[in-house]
């Protein structure tokens, strides 16, 4: 009879801070680019567009003995009802037995390892001096980024913070300064995103934009963007002819380039698969990150289930070792 383990989000948090988490995405964008990890195919599915939403990533590491999955649904009507618009779980198997080894609450899991992914795109890409970030977005992923940022940009010290929702975008400044006392976290209007990403080294988009609302003549050169909240090919956060500008890597370049960002800007023809790295490429040596201090850097991170898996995976050994969740016999 198998015995799986269950955590849930708080439980999450003790277990894995930042700093494990992009080791851990860093890992997997190594394996997967290297043969040793790989994805299947997602399957997503709007109930009602713009409104409901939901999809299932997989994947599998060979070099971690792991498979599994993240089932995640999108409600907007869900904060009216008192409850989180995002859910969803991670399920993790073990390779050689097939059998369940845990299920984990996905959105900590999300909010930390999309959190990471931009971490580590910053990391790679961003010029090293870069001291000042926009971010666009002030939900619960905007506030991962800037966590992200914060533990791999020793330099920043200056966040812009824009969102339509101006009352949230103050309410996340005022809490971002909090929590990150060592920076100025200013909230800036919607209507003035522009201005605050001509000054920014560092550029983050992580909404459910269905619409571009980044435009190529803001971004100066020198500029690293990681572009987060794109997932589907409904979605767009960059104008096209600003993704063609862009020194380009992705997590997957195969999904980016059929749902992320990089898909309106493929179909269109304005940029080639060769004119993609993956993240993985770049961090094993096998392809160059950014070239020179005035190129303009973009991130494409569409997400993969092999960043749950081995978060999720990690949180579970921990709660093992420390007794941690819950135990059920199925």
């Amino acid at each position: 009879m198998a015995r799986i383990r269950i955590l849930n989000a708080a439980q999450v948090g003790q277990l894995l801070v930042m700093k494990d988490v992009v080791e851990g995405v860093e890992r997997i964008y190594r394996l997967y680019s290297t043969g040793r990890a790989g994805l299947w195919p997602t399957v997503f599915h709007e109930f009602d567009p713009g409104v409901r939403d939901m999809d299932i990533k997989s994947g599998y590491l060979d070099g971690a003995g792991i498979f599994g999955l993240k089932m995640v649904a999108w409600s907007a009507g869900n904060p009216a009802r008192g409850l989180p618009a995002l859910s969803g779980v991670v399920v993790v198997a073990d390779t050689d037995t097939g059998l369940p080894l845990g299920i984990v609450d996905g959105m900590s899991l999300t909010s930390l390892r999309t959190g990471a992914a931009g971490a580590v795109g910053a990391a790679r890409l961003a010029r090293p001096e870069a001291t000042r970030a926009l971010i666009c977005g002030t939900g619960a992923q905007g506030r991962a980024q800037l966590a992200g940022l914060a533990e791999v940009l020793p330099s920043l010290k200056h966040v812009d913070a824009t969102s339509p929702d101006a009352a949230g975008a103050q309410a996340y400044a005022e809490e971002m300064g909090r929590l990150h006392p060592n920076l100025t976290v200013r909230a800036v209007p919607w209507e003035e995103r522009g201005a605050a990403a001509q000054q920014a080294q560092v550029v983050v988009a992580c909404t459910p934009s269905r619409e571009a609302y980044l435009k190529s003549e803001w971004i100066r050169p020198g500029t690293h963007i990681n572009a987060i909240g794109t997932d589907a090919r409904t979605k767009q956060e960059l104008e096209p002819e600003l993704v063609r500008r862009c020194r380009l890597v992705a997590d997957s370049r195969a999904q980016t380039l059929d749902h992320g960002e990089l898909y309106h800007a493929y179909s269109a023809g304005l940029v080639r698969r060769e004119d993609v790295a993956e993240m993985g490429e770049v961090l094993e040596g096998l392809a160059p990150g950014r070239n020179s201090p005035e190129e303009i850097t973009l991130f494409d991170s569409t997400g993969m289930a092999l960043q749950d898996l081995i978060c999720a995976h990690r949180a579970l050994q921990r709660a093992e070792e420390r007794g941690v969740g819950t135990l059920v016999e199925l």
